[in-house]
């Protein structure tokens, strides 16, 4: 994966101010191609329960017409404090729309700025089942912050048309504890489950329609379009999520990073 330097965030906002991107998806209104907004606190989607965060999380959030991007980060008190990133990624309801996500934990966290480039011991990985979902889990330590972490990614709900049967719903990212901290399996075990979601929107799978509300298309974007106001609130949005001039190191260069794929139901595989 490629950084976004500085100069192309600033090119690229001149695109999403004109709407110039993003594909084309049959929808019942204009959909908004390719937006990114700093959302207020209390919009997104990422929850994450936890009494160690000292204020409210920042918030950033790209859509264009096959994917949401949500990203959050939460701190704890001083520069050497709690830190917590997480990304989740959607697609709008009942789009053909389904994600690429080939990157393991360790990936993610050589690519995170807060560990890029940090030496890394690694522990062995596990599952964890929350009301969310299923959660793949790795603990690890960054040796030179002295700082005991652990990464996180889960994967849900396949496309059933998809012929290559990909995810619809992905959340990734890692917690840190303050340096020379341990974290214990009960305060990971209740950390994990409590990162949570405010919305869920009908998904493809058949048995879906039994369990969620639909989600209007309009309200899928409904909290970028609102924020997402002018080329410099779009240039501050893209430089927090990336992380640059952020201090403490937060961020991933990769933002938005746009793993939706459109696919064909009909490509591939018997239908009959």
């Amino acid at each position: 994966m490629t950084p976004f330097s500085t100069i192309k965030s600033l090119a690229m906002v001149a695109l999403l101010s004109a709407g110039l991107l993003g594909a084309c998806t049959n929808f019942p209104f204009s959909p908004p191609q390719e937006k990114t907004a700093e959302l207020p606190a209390d919009k997104g989607v990422i929850v994450f329960e936890s009494a160690d965060w000292d204020g409210a999380a920042r918030r950033v959030q790209y859509t264009d017409n096959d994917q949401r991007v949500d990203y959050a980060l939460f701190r704890g008190k001083g520069d050497a404090g709690v830190q917590a990133e997480l990304i989740y990624m959607d697609r709008p309801p009942m789009a053909k729309v389904a994600f690429e996500f080939p990157f393991t934990i360790r990936d993610m966290v050589k690519t995170w700025n807060f560990s890029k480039d940090q030496a890394v011991q690694w522990q062995k990985g596990e599952f964890l089942g929350t009301e969310l979902g299923e959660f793949f889990f790795r603990p690890y330590r960054l040796t030179a912050k002295n700082r005991q972490c652990f990464g996180l990614s889960g994967e849900w709900d396949i496309a059933v048309d998809d012929p290559d049967l990909r995810d619809t719903r992905i959340l990734f990212g890692y917690y840190c504890a303050p340096p020379g901290e341990p974290i214990g399996e009960t305060k990971r075990a209740s950390l994990i489950a409590g990162i949570g979601l405010r919305t869920v929107s009908r998904r493809s799978v058949v048995y879906a329609l039994l369990f969620y509300e639909p989600m209007s298309d309009e309200k899928f974007y409904r909290d970028v379009e609102a924020h997402a106001r002018n080329p410099p609130n779009i240039v501050r949005a893209l430089t927090l999520a990336q992380g640059l001039g952020v201090s403490p190191a937060a961020g991933i260069a990769d933002f938005p990073f746009r793993f939706g794929k459109n696919y064909n139901v009909l490509k591939g595989g018997d239908l009959n």
